[in-house]
């Protein structure tokens, strides 16, 4: 008679103290992380930035490198004033060709010349705002009215002021009962003839006074009355 057939354990029955070892230390499965969708819109906005950065400091680059120095007012200078040396200063700006700027290395031959006309503070100096000789704008005409210390204020004239050429009366005469007649002008200079004594005042004035002027200087019956200073002083 035969012997009844052994049991065999399951694969899975089977008593292995090895295994169960190593199961007990596996750890919990873990899920593969997601892959991450790349998206176009924004990889295109960084690309963007970044040449924008790129254009902004080649732009800043060219601007710091065009930058020129020229010559501005620090003060107010009335047409026919001296510019002195203490009313320039200087000032940086983008190189423009439509502008005329006068580049800061001259400022050594603008000091002393003449405004050509009404420069204010803050401006920039431009070719033919000053001259070496103050000249007649157009429609004026200059007029040199030689005067007596006795003809003119105690106060010395300056270039710019306004002044007031007055009539009078011969020596003989009664003071007229009206106002006299007169002619407002603009000096220009002022200088001393040394041989006759005296004092050339050269002034402006509109263009058709001019004849008029010329002939009552050459009576020698005038007078010079200051009205206004040269900038409102």
């Amino acid at each position: 008679m035969s012997s009844p057939p052994t049991h065999q354990p399951a694969p899975d029955e089977v008593d292995d103290p090895d295994l169960e070892i190593a199961e007990s230390k596996l750890g919990p499965a873990v899920a593969a992380p997601p892959k991450q969708r790349r998206r176009p819109a924004l990889i295109g906005l960084g690309v963007a930035l970044v040449a924008l950065g790129g254009l902004g400091a080649a732009w800043l680059a060219t601007s710091v490198s065009n930058t020129v120095d020229v010559i501005a007012l620090r003060n107010d200078v009335a047409r026919g004033e001296i510019i002195e040396a203490s009313d320039l200063t200087t000032a940086s700006i983008n190189a423009d060709p439509s502008l005329e700027p006068i580049r800061a290395s001259r400022t050594g031959e603008i000091a002393g010349q003449y405004a050509t006309s009404d420069l204010s503070a803050g401006s920039l100096l431009t070719e033919g705002s000053f001259d070496d000789v103050l000249q007649p704008g157009e429609g004026e005409a200059m007029v040199g009215v030689a005067v007596t210390a006795a003809q003119l204020p105690a106060e010395p004239l300056r270039p710019g002021d306004v002044v007031r050429i007055v009539d009078t009366p011969n020596a003989q005469d009664e003071p007229p009962s009206g106002a006299p007649d007169s002619i407002e002008a603009t000096v220009v200079r002022s200088s001393l003839d040394e041989e006759s004594g005296q004092r050339i005042v050269d002034v402006v004035l509109p263009e058709v006074r001019a004849p008029d002027l010329a002939a009552r200087v050459a009576t020698g019956r005038i007078v010079i009355v200051l009205m206004a200073r040269a900038g409102g002083d």
